[in-house]
């Protein structure tokens, strides 16, 4: 047996080989590609966030601070 135990990918849920490249984000492992997709996720959804309060907005008839709402 290995004297290093098994580690695991967060987000693909398989073993990550010891010649695997591994990445560790806030306490938790992922392989390095496994890794990339997660912030890319995150990524995108930060963005629709920001773009939901102005779209909302917008479709109840709110106030935006965007030029051409002012109009």
């Amino acid at each position: 047996m290995s004297p290093n135990p098994a580690v695991w990918c967060a987000k693909c849920n398989l073993r990550i080989a010891p010649y695997d490249l591994l990445t560790v984000y806030h306490g938790t492992n992922y392989h390095q590609d496994c890794f990339l997709r997660l912030v890319r996720e995150e990524a995108d959804a930060a963005k629709r966030g920001q773009a939901l309060p102005g779209l909302i907005s917008k479709k109840t008839g709110g106030h935006t601070n965007h030029p051409a709402s002012r109009m």
